[in-house]
């Protein structure tokens, strides 16, 4: 699999050597895992072979530029974000020269049916040159109220962090570089991405930062991963830790001994956690009152929301 990233002028460093720190790491990682496993590689694309200078200063050194003969090599090509914090920033951004001259390249690339990849301000790329028309993608969830005016013609998930539509993959916020990354090593083996995973992210350490980047997915005991899943697809409904359990093939007692070993607290408590989680992000993206987000979230009133909010956010900060 040959993957190209985008080098732009004064992107965000760590949207760029995140990816490629990804990438790079599941190709070193690739025999140790299973040696059969198609090799990744990555390379840095830009409009000219001059280093990139970063929103930090880094200069990017480039592989070859989008006129080489080379790009047609290339299964998917990645766009990080680029270097703006607002989204007065990101639309300035999009009417720079190299950006539309990248645009141009972008929807001839999409025309031929090529895979595609973007994250966090880089998805406006993608939307400005008409690619996510018609298609489901996501972005940065403080883009979201001006990606939905400026292009009404997406249809815009904002409840997932990576969103596949065809040819076309979108990410959300600047760290949903990691997500997209790994989803992209998953595509050559999906032993070889929780492995990398593994390597880059897990850390059996506490740490909130940790937390924070990974969430309660980020344990590879599988059946806590079944059992979030579970969760988020009946959040609407009350829930029985029971009926959970024996949905993802399992008992109480197994389930609440692997929650608490892994992630130190009770099921209960994550799934107020993971509904807690879901009602915040509602508030940030949506313009919802409580009463409308309450039985969105399995409650059935604003009141029991506002409370289990506060509950939330005590057991977070002890």
């Amino acid at each position: 699999m040959k993957i190209g990233v985008a080098a732009i002028t004064g992107g965000w460093d760590s949207g760029l050597t995140t990816v490629l720190d990804v990438l790079r790491t599941a190709e070193a990682a690739r025999e140790r895992v299973d040696r059969n496993i198609p090799a990744i590689s990555v390379c840095t694309i830009a409009a000219t072979p001059a280093p990139i200078p970063t929103q930090g200063g880094l200069l990017v050194p480039i592989d070859f530029t989008f006129d080489d003969a080379r790009m047609g090599d290339l299964d998917i090509l990645v766009i990080p974000a680029i270097g703006a914090n607002s989204p007065p920033g990101v639309i300035d951004a999009l009417l720079r020269p190299d950006i539309h001259r990248l645009r141009t390249q972008l929807r001839d690339w999409a025309d031929e049916g090529r895979q595609l990849a973007a994250a966090c301000t880089g998805t406006l790329l993608l939307a400005e040159a008409g690619i996510l028309n018609g298609r489901r993608a996501t972005t940065s969830w403080w883009l979201t109220t001006e990606f939905q005016r400026r292009y009404p013609r997406v249809d815009l998930d904002m409840t997932r962090m990576v969103v596949q539509d065809g040819h076309i993959t979108t990410a959300g916020a600047a760290f949903a570089h990691i997500d997209l990354a790994i989803n992209l090593v998953a595509r050559a083996s999906s032993q070889l991405a929780d492995f990398t995973a593994a390597t880059l992210l897990i850390d059996e350490r506490p740490s909130r930062s940790i937390e924070s980047a990974l969430g309660y997915l980020s344990s590879t005991d599988r059946l806590i991963t079944d059992f979030e899943n579970w969760i988020r697809a009946h959040l609407t409904e009350p829930i029985s830790i029971a009926d959970a359990a024996t949905a993802i093939g399992t008992t109480r007692r197994t389930l609440e001994r692997h929650v608490r070993q892994q992630l130190g607290t009770s099921p209960n408590t994550l799934v107020q956690h993971i509904r807690a989680e879901r009602a915040r992000h509602l508030q940030r993206t949506t313009d919802l009152p409580l009463t409308k987000i309450a039985p969105m979230v399995g409650y059935q009133s604003s009141a029991a929301l506002r409370n289990a909010l506060t509950a939330s956010e005590c057991r977070e900060h002890s």
